[in-house]
């Protein structure tokens, strides 16, 4: 009768079960198929550190980070031990007297320790510590399961105590199987779906930070402006969200106190999903005004621990608006500039010949140089950042670095693409690779790290494949051999640096620029978010050119300037003309006290204490 009783609500509880997992599996089968698995030894390797040894959970937050990571070990582990019970159960084979089995057992009770402990602190700091990012409402659903979890692992215990056989031993497996298939029923619904989809979505994630392929415009392609647009891994995130709110919380417009919430965007692309409504435009899924809130800085994808990817979703999206004519007004003026002029302030081919000129640079030929040297659109034009420039070649100099620049010099049109003027940029980016090909250059240096990034990666998609090396690392290994005059007289000085998101997260470009500083007489006090995980400067994602960014909250560039004056620092380094514009309009706007603060270029700062070495 027992052996029946537990057909019957096995099956019903699998029913449950799959009818909901059925309804997902349907709408990622309907979209068109994202997922890729090129680079596989990379996806293997990641696999491994970030699922099996649940590096990205426990990274950033250690100790709730263990904790979770008990649960999921433990998840595993178990696996096996309610296969077996299970078949028992049913009648179907009896492993459980076996010796293997009862050795089995016993491995598994310090897993269940382990993830009793670690499933009541995380109750604990649930229900009552209330970190920000876990929102401001107690979910029941998520006490409920805790207390699922809880109880399967004190079910198991007891089996050490209680005699084989008997009533008890009876009532405590049926309680512990009652709450397997609750559970079961449970999960699909529940952001303890993760358990279950996030080896795979870790698995599909891209290799590549903010990863857009191109759209093929034969095809009609004009990006995502509803619901059935999103492709395939976009969905499968969806339904992935542990709803840990890291992305939130490392979100720099929201810590900004914007509008925009990367886990909101996640969690309404889910709940509009399942509500069946695929012509639904996303404008009105998210608000386009949160869409226009994100400078693409990378921080959710970075640090989210299941796989997911967000900026296909808000770029894509920003692709749907901009090909229906609905980009913000402020952009409309830069991609005037970029479409006549081809960068982006609009300003003549005749003014960047002037730089060229005033600081002696040869045209590229690859007889002659090693490197092709990028300028970009502010070492082109901003006159501020061309004493970067300045300091650069003279280095290069220094060191018998034969280089060059090209005749013409677009826009690389990062700004088109991240703001989802894909038209534009493709325009400018096979404008760029036809110059490229026929000057020849092995290695691009640059100063700019949104040129790295969109030279490297994007330009990848068009066939084009360079070495490109951003002026940090070239320069650092350049160095290696020389001193400072601060290195020789003692005379050391406190400076902060700032990381570049493109530099430092999509990179992975951090100890070059700090070794460099180092070298030449500095000693590095960290601001809050540094290295992989920077707080953004606020000109990402076209806000670089808005006449105020989106309300409400304050400047996301007077946020990090408040962080870099906490380090009490008076000298800040950059590495980025983005960045450096930005922090000094913060420091304008900051009032008294702002003026102490000294903004360097990193390049100005190694160059004027180089010397060669005695």
């Amino acid at each position: 009768m027992q052996t029946l009783a537990f057909w019957i609500l096995l099956l019903a509880f699998m029913g449950a079960f799959a009818a909901q997992v059925a309804t997902r599996v349907r709408l990622i089968a309907a979209a068109s198929n994202t997922f890729s698995v090129d680079q596989l030894g990379f996806r293997v390797r990641r696999f491994l550190t970030d699922v099996v040894l649940q590096r990205q959970t426990i990274r950033e937050r250690p100790v709730p980070g263990l904790a979770h990571a008990f649960v999921f070990w433990g998840f595993v582990a178990f696996a096996g031990y309610t296969l077996i019970e299970f078949l028992f159960g049913l009648g179907i084979v009896d492993l459980t007297g076996t010796p293997w089995f009862r050795v089995y057992h016993r491995v598994l009770a310090p897993f269940a320790a382990a993830v009793l402990a670690g499933i009541v602190f995380l109750l604990i700091r649930r229900a009552f510590a209330r970190p920000v990012a876990l929102g401001a409402t107690v979910s029941i659903e998520s006490i409920v399961i805790g207390c699922f979890i809880a109880t399967l692992m004190i079910t198991f215990l007891l089996t050490f105590t209680i005699g084989e056989g008997s009533m008890a031993a009876r009532v405590n497996w049926w309680v512990h199987a009652l709450v397997i298939l609750a559970f079961m029923a449970l999960i699909p619904a529940s952001k303890h779906f993760h358990l279950v989809l996030s080896p795979v979505t870790v698995f599909l994630k891209s290799p590549e930070l903010g990863n857009l392929p191109n759209l093929d415009f034969e095809k009609e392609q004009v990006g995502l402006e509803t619901l059935k647009d999103l492709g395939s891994k976009s969905v499968l995130d969806a339904f992935t969200c542990v709803e840990c709110g890291r992305c939130q919380v490392n979100c720099p417009a929201w810590g900004a106190g914007k509008e925009l919430n990367p886990k909101e965007i996640i969690l309404q692309t889910q709940h509009a999903l399942l509500a069946g409504e695929p012509g639904k435009k996303l404008g009105e899924v998210y608000s386009e005004k949160v869409l226009w809130q994100c400078t693409t800085c990378g921080a959710c994808e970075n640090q989210c621990p299941v796989g997911i990817e967000h900026l296909p979703i808000l770029i894509g999206s920003r692709r749907g608006l901009v090909s229906n004519g609905d980009a913000p007004e402020y952009l409309g003026a830069v991609y005037n500039h970029l479409e006549r002029r081809g960068n982006i302030w609009g300003l003549g081919a005749d003014q960047r010949q002037k730089f060229v000129e005033s600081a002696r640079l040869e045209t590229f030929d690859p007889r002659k140089h090693d490197v092709l040297v990028w300028l970009g659109c502010a070492g082109a034009f901003e006159a501020d950042f061309q004493k970067s420039l300045r300091s650069m070649f003279e280095i290069l100099r220094k060191k018998n670095v034969r280089f060059g620049v090209l005749s013409k010099e677009k826009c690389t049109g990062d700004p088109a693409k991240r703001t989802g003027n894909e038209y534009m940029f493709q325009e400018l980016a096979n404008a760029n690779i036809e110059e490229l090909k026929a000057a020849g250059p092995k290695t691009i240096v640059t100063s700019c790290p949104h040129c790295v990034k969109t030279i490297g990666n994007d330009y990848r998609k068009f066939g084009y494949e360079v070495e490109v090396v951003h002026s940090s690392v070239f320069v650092e290994e350049l160095t290696r051999d020389m001193i400072s005059s601060a290195s020789l007289s003692g005379e050391r000085e406190t400076v902060t640096f700032h990381d570049p998101c493109y530099l430092g997260r999509y990179a992975g470009k951090v100890d070059e620029p700090r070794a460099l500083l180092t070298r030449f007489g500095a000693d590095i006090s960290e601001p809050e978010r540094n290295r992989e995980n920077p707080y953004c400067c606020g000109a990402g994602g076209g806000l670089l050119f808005a006449d105020k960014e989106e309300e409400p909250g304050t400047r996301i560039s007077d946020v990090r300037f408040k962080q870099l004056q906490a380090t009490g620092a008076n000298t800040v380094v950059t590495a980025c003309p983005f960045c450096s514009i930005m922090l000094k309009g913060a420091q304008a706007s900051a009032g008294p006290g702002g003026d102490a603060t000294q903004f360097v270029d990193l390049m100005t700062y190694v160059n004027g204490k180089l010397q060669p070495r005695a």
